[in-house]
């Protein structure tokens, strides 16, 4: 039997009985786009892979094949029997049955014995979202990710400023990763089919921040309050941060170099940074 690590590495368990379908999961069942993903992961011979709900295993064989050790986070059970029947000799293969939304990083780093991991997943897209933010608050402990999402979120990921889709879950990401879509994939190529086309996202974590914030907690604060209100402009949306006031927001303006008539999803990362950083000069959140 394929080893299954203990809930050690859980730090909530949620496992339920819910069935596949209604976890929205769509399963791959084209082998050429399975290739085309292994291949986009381009996992070298001494790294470790963390796969995040491998279902099937439709994925898993080809990521044993190349890396050092893998780890499988399946929370449905009937599928994790399966893939201990399935993958019984693999020797460098161990599954969890978790939830990878409760699963602590830190653990699967120390279990795998590598400073960072791979993260390779063909996301439910009703928690896509929630894990790419866990991937991105644990950025130290990845790499690079490799995930397949739906079409939307993944051009909400990687959108400029400007754009429709731009918003705060684009800042946020795009501060810790270099984000990338890769390909689209249609429907047709999972079961049961979604109703919408799937992307593969590529994340690049970054060693360091690619602008200086001297306040991340005040930097977080300023970017969810300009994103609150999306067609206020930030003279208006940015009054919800404490210790602001109409006449202060004029001082951060100025020291921002930044118009304040303009909305949020007008500022790129940079312009997020200045702003932050002026507020930061005026007032400070206490520490927790």
């Amino acid at each position: 039997m394929v080893p299954a690590l203990q809930s050690c590495v859980s730090q909530k368990s949620t496992v339920t009985g819910v069935p596949p379908r209604r976890r929205g999961q769509h399963f791959l069942v084209d082998a050429e786009v399975v290739h085309r993903i292994i291949e986009a992961a381009q996992i070298q011979p001494y790294e470790s892979v963390l796969e995040i709900g491998p279902g099937k295993g439709a994925l898993t064989r080809g990521l044993i094949e190349r890396a050092r050790s893998v780890l499988a986070v399946e929370i449905d059970g009937a599928l994790f029997r399966k893939l201990e029947m399935e993958f019984t000799n693999s020797n460098n293969l161990r599954l969890l049955r978790e939830d990878i939304l409760h699963v602590s990083f830190s653990e699967l780093v120390r279990w795998a014995g590598s400073p960072k991991l791979v993260v390779v997943g063909n996301l439910p897209y009703y928690i896509t979202s929630p894990v790419v933010s866990k991937l991105v608050d644990n950025h130290m402990f990845v790499e690079r990710a490799i995930l397949m999402v739906q079409r939307e979120v993944g051009r909400r990921i990687t959108a400029a400023p400007g754009s429709k889709s731009y918003g705060m879950l684009s800042v946020m990401v795009q501060l810790r990763a270099e984000p990338r879509l890769l390909f689209d994939i249609p429907p047709n190529y999972f079961q049961p089919k979604p109703r919408v086309y799937s992307s593969l996202l590529r994340l690049s974590f970054r060693e360091s921040l690619p602008v200086n914030i001297e306040d991340k907690r005040i930097f977080f604060s300023t970017v969810k309050s300009a994103f609150s209100t999306r067609r206020k402009m930030l003279k208006n949306s940015l009054r919800s941060l404490p210790g602001l006031t109409a006449e202060s927001l004029q001082i951060v303006a100025a020291k921002a170099g930044i118009d304040l008539r303009r909305r949020a999803e007008t500022l790129s990362l940079e312009e997020f940074a200045a702003l932050s950083n002026a507020i930061a000069h005026l007032v400070s959140y206490p520490k927790r």
